[in-house]
């Protein structure tokens, strides 16, 4: 038997009990709904790091980038610096030595994209800016996956790793014996300046063929996948071949003709039909 107190005390208590049992489910349960709800949710892409083109490319990034440039007014990458340092051209009067020179040119190579002028490029596009700000990217990250994503449209150009490697090993000798010229560039006669010019060009080809080469094969795979969805928003350099304006003309087009000062002009030469050394007619 319980008393009037003891009774009331009783209920009181086992009401109190229910009432904390039913918040500790409800509790329970909210929490089982939320963590089901965040598996299934598709991952929300977050950015720590600025990409770089050797890091394995995902396909919520390639993403990214298509929901910002389609948010433009044009629907296009924005202008920037081509992809690739251009072939070097020296002037003939440059007072620096062969290997001054290549060390030069070398300085150029890397990030070309992370200069201070690309970044006010992008950082005077407003539309571009907000874009950026609205996936949660710096100016610096959205270039890192632009160049990310255009050197792997650029790999897709060389399947077979061989061909990359073979141009690599080339390069590096060529790269190796200019850089053993310490004569001043200037004081080489015309023809061999026109030579260690051609020659010159490894550079680029070792450059490029080592960016190619570092770019992991599953990053190329994944922009063929893509392919025709991607290509209308991609920079115009990263659709071509790399290596193919890089045209050694000695070996393609055979020894160059270039008429100098010293040695005139055609216009000014006379020859008439009777002369013995003349031969008129057609090549068979």
């Amino acid at each position: 038997m319980f008393s009037k107190y003891g009774t009331d005390l009783y209920f009181f208590k086992k009401s109190r009990m229910n009432h904390l049992n039913d918040h500790f489910l409800r509790r329970l349960w909210l929490l089982i709904i939320v963590l089901f709800v965040c598996g299934c949710a598709e991952d929300k892409v977050v950015f720590h790091e600025v990409k770089h083109p050797h890091e394995r490319l995902k396909t919520s990034e390639l993403n990214v980038y298509l929901q910002i440039i389609k948010s433009l007014p044009d629907k296009k990458a924005p202008a920037l610096s081509p992809l690739y340092a251009p072939v070097p051209d020296w002037d003939y009067s440059r007072e620096l030595s062969v290997k001054g020179l290549i060390k030069e040119e070398q300085k150029y190579l890397p990030n070309r994209w992370f200069a201070e002028l690309e970044v006010a490029k992008v950082g005077n596009n407003p539309r571009l800016i907000k874009a950026i700000k609205r996936n949660n990217l710096s100016v610096e990250q959205f270039l890192g996956l632009t160049e990310t994503i255009s050197l792997a449209a650029a790999r897709t150009h060389y399947e077979d790793p061989s061909e990359l490697r073979s141009i690599i090993r080339a390069g590096l000798y060529e790269v190796k014996e200019l850089n053993k010229i310490d004569k001043v560039f200037a004081k080489f006669p015309e023809e061999e300046k026109f030579d260690l010019i051609r020659r010159s060009a490894w550079l680029c080809r070792l450059t490029r063929a080592q960016s190619l080469l570092e770019v992991p094969e599953e990053n190329a795979a994944l922009l063929k996948k893509h392919w025709a969805v991607i290509t209308p928003y991609l920079p115009e350099d990263a659709l071509r071949d790399p290596l193919a304006d890089i045209v050694d003309s000695l070996l393609d087009f055979g020894l160059p003709f270039e008429e100098l000062p010293k040695t005139g002009s055609d216009i000014t030469l006379k020859w008439s039909p009777r002369d013995e050394g003349i031969h008129i007619g057609r090549d068979k």
